[in-house]
């Protein structure tokens, strides 16, 4: 899904970061890791302590989950809709609306059965149908969810999505009320965890068709959470009674999409914010500070940013001209130059701390020479006669550098735009740039999310319209894999031709820090990068 939570001050990366030194960036990571802080002023930070949470994040863009496709949404939509698998904080993948599943037909059909007794928010049962008719919409060919390729894998669905086949050949039913079985076109091993995607959370059947079901007035859901108020500056949910975990133990969240131009950090210090993302110019001094020390906390985020080409006309259809923008612009000095120590030069697509993050280094490396030779393979002798494309973004921190370097590297001038993200998102979908970049972070703690989600042939992510079949063998031999060396092989294999083929460039991994008061327990983002609200609590005596 495209980076989008926390709030801008903390990890955004769109927005170019202030000035650190080395020094002290580093200095900083060596402090919180050794758990100690400097004396220094500030006021104890008040904790609620109540049944209530007041945390500044995200206003979704979409309480749908077949409709959000961002992280800032995902971290709202997955409290108030659960699906049948969660990933804990470890990365594991968890029973959730499912108790359990297993796999037969030598890995291609997955059965997943239900908890008893489940119910939506409004008391109503919710039984297998609801799964299927839930994930059909996410494949719905008039209008399909943007990460529908998800569901790639399962029999029928791409045809179906891609409206060449009917959706009674989707290999997906329902067995009674409580068993949902998916058949797949080949094995698919990280299957249960794609079933933890936002995106594929259980929806009332009617959710279609009466449009009160995603309103404070009438809300349905199937999460922790019901959606209990909503306005252009809090978004407020009230814990679910009905859960299946039980009611959780805090009653209330107070999710603030707006805090009035305020520092996070001056009203986490007046009791106003439990949980909030600061920003590294923050954190730098909180870490040596007596009081709101122990307050601060690192979050590495299971994502990467990227550039790409639009490989399906030129002049990035042709693979000489992406290998001289790969190789001709220095991007690990860009990141080392960011002085933040929470920011590393991407070695692969794949993140660090995610299944199938390899030891072999498949990031770009900066050959001045090889790459002019590329560019005079391409017929642009120093950039001469280059035709005129434009570096369209969000607005990340990278682009003018980008624009630098090329010029003065080889030749090469470009234009530039920044675009606000709803219309960069959309141009991404209808008319992708020539040159376009995106942050991408996990749906799911698994390589193919990051590989086959977004560079496999046709997928609804892969926004350079890039093919290789080579890439899809390796990704291929990946999934269906049996032992944890072959799927290591085989996701290696597909970054290397990632890596020579050059449709993307991974530049950097991420993170950010926040504060979190420290009797608020289980304020810890998951392999997903997002905080499961249903696992806050006050600690005893708060």
């Amino acid at each position: 899904m495209m980076y989008a939570w926390p709030a801008p001050e903390s990890r955004s990366r769109r927005r170019r970061p202030a000035t650190v030194v080395v020094g002290a960036a580093l200095a900083l990571v060596l402090a919180i890791a050794a758990g100690t802080y400097m004396t220094g002023s500030g006021q104890v930070p008040p904790t609620s302590g109540s049944g209530s949470v007041t945390i500044y994040g995200p206003k979704a863009a979409s309480l749908d989950p077949a409709i959000q496709s961002d992280a800032g949404s995902a971290q709202v939509v997955s409290q108030l809709f659960e699906s049948l698998t969660a990933i804990d904080a470890a990365g594991s993948v968890r029973p959730a609306l499912a108790d359990r599943w297993q796999t037969t037909n030598s890995g291609t059909r997955i059965e997943f059965h239900l908890r008893p007794g489940l119910v939506f928010s409004n008391g109503t049962k919710l039984v297998a149908s609801d799964v299927v008719s839930s994930w059909l919409r996410v494949l719905n060919p008039t209008k399909p969810s943007q990460l529908a390729s998800l569901l790639d894998d399962v029999v029928g669905a791409r045809a179906y999505r891609e409206g060449t086949g009917q959706k009674s050949a989707v290999g997906l039913s329902s067995v009674g009320v409580d068993q949902v079985v998916v058949d797949l076109a080949t094995p698919a091993s990280d299957f249960a965890a794609i079933v933890s995607s936002s995106t594929l959370a259980v929806v009332p059947t009617s959710i279609d068709t009466d449009a009160a079901l995603l309103t404070p007035r009438g809300f349905v859901g199937s999460g922790a959470y019901t959606l209990s108020g909503l306005s252009d500056t809090e978004t407020t949910m009230t814990a679910n009674a009905h859960y299946w975990d039980g009611s959780p133990a805090i009653k209330t969240i107070h999710l603030l999409n707006d805090i009035g131009g305020k520092s996070p950090v001056s009203e986490f210090q007046s009791g106003n914010l439990d949980y909030t993302p600061i920003s590294l110019i923050d954190a730098s001094w909180i870490a040596y500070d007596k009081t709101l020390g122990p307050s601060l906390r690192v979050e590495r985020s299971p994502s990467v940013e990227f550039y790409g080409f639009d490989s399906s006309r030129p002049p990035f259809s042709d693979v000489h001209v992406r290998r001289a923008f790969q190789m001709g612009i220095d991007w690990h000095r860009m990141v080392d130059l960011l002085s933040d120590p929470l920011i590393v030069p991407a070695t692969g697509m794949v993140p660090l701390g995610v299944p199938g993050h390899s030891a072999t280094d498949f990031g770009p490396v900066f050959d001045l020479a090889k790459a002019k030779a590329e560019l005079t393979a391409a017929g642009y002798e120093n950039g001469v006669g280059f035709p005129k494309i434009t570096l369209i973004t969000g607005g990340a921190w990278a682009d003018e550098g980008i624009v630098r370097q090329l010029h003065d590297n080889l030749g090469i001038d470009i234009g530039y735009e920044a675009l606000d993200g709803a219309s960069y998102n959309e141009r991404l979908l209808s008319d992708p740039p020539a040159f376009w970049e995106m942050d991408w972070v996990a749906d799911y703690p698994g390589a193919n999310d990051f590989l086959g989600l977004l560079l496999g042939t046709g997928k609804t992510n892969n926004f350079g319209r890039w093919s290789s079949i080579e890439f899809d063998a390796a990704t291929g031999q990946a999934l269906s894999a049996g032992d944890q060396t072959s799927v290591q092989k085989g996701f290696d294999r597909a970054q290397a031709v990632v890596q020579d083929q050059a449709p993307v460039i991974p530049v950097d991994y991420g993170g950010g820090f926040s504060l979190a008061s420290p009797k608020l327990l289980g304020a810890v983002p998951n392999g997903q990068g997002l905080v499961r609200f249903a696992g806050l609590s006050w600690a005893s005596g708060a």
